[in-house]
């Protein structure tokens, strides 16, 4: 019985850190993309591209601080991912 709670407690665990992994790179890719359109002067440059990069990196030190396992690069490759398509929706529909 007590081995079925503490598998339950992990599974709460990992469906925590997975909501977690899913919502922070979603705002900081909005904070990017509102970044982006208030900074940049010129829609057609690169320059909003390396906003959302940076907030990718700064979310490098983020996740030690929240106690959330980064595995591989599996982890990082969703992040990003999230980090930067969030961004682009958000500075696409900013900029209409």
């Amino acid at each position: 019985m007590e081995n079925e709670k503490s598998g339950d407690a992990k599974k709460k665990e990992e469906y925590a850190e997975g909501i977690i992994k899913t919502a922070v790179p979603s705002l900081f890719g909005v904070l990017a993309g509102v970044i982006s359109f208030f900074v940049l002067t010129n829609p057609s440059s690169e320059d909003g591209l390396l906003i959302a990069i940076l907030l990718v990196l700064v979310q490098k030190f983020l996740y030690p601080f929240l106690h959330i396992n980064m595995e591989g690069a599996k982890d990082w490759i969703y992040i990003s991912f999230m980090t930067v398509f969030c961004w682009f929706v958000t500075f696409t529909l900013l900029l209409n």
